[in-house]
C-alpha cells in the first residue's frame, strides 16, 4: 500500500511517498504512475526507501484514492511502523 503524507512540514510544497512493506518496485511503478522524474526515488535509507514529491506529480498522488494521505509526516510513520513486525 502507498502512503503519503500532504506535504512536509519541512519542505513546503514537498510530500513523502512510503510503501507500507518497503517494496522499491512498488514506489517504482507508482513513481511512473504520477509522472515523478527518476531522482524523486530515495534508496540511501533501506529502511524507509520513499519518493519525494512536487508539483504536478505531488497533485495526481495526492487526488490518487488508492492512496492513504495522513495530515503529518510522524501520522504517517507512526502507520507504517503499527504494520511492521518487530
Amino acid at each position: 500500500m502507498i502512503v503519503m503524507d500532504r506535504e512536509n512540514r519541512s519542505a513546503a510544497g514537498w510530500s513523502h511517498v512510503l510503501s507500507t512493506t518497503n517494496d522499491v518496485a512498488e514506489l517504482e511503478r507508482f513513481r511512473e504512475r504520477v509522472g515523478a522524474p527518476a531522482t524523486a526515488l530515495h534508496l540511501g535509507n533501506r529502511r524507509w526507501p520513499h519518493l519525494d514529491l512536487k508539483l504536478s506529480p505531488r497533485e495526481r498522488a495526492l487526488a490518487d484514492p488508492a492512496v492513504r494521505v495522513f495530515e503529518r509526516t510522524a501520522d504517517m510513520l507512526r502507520y507504517v511502523k503499527s504494520l511492521r513486525p518487530r
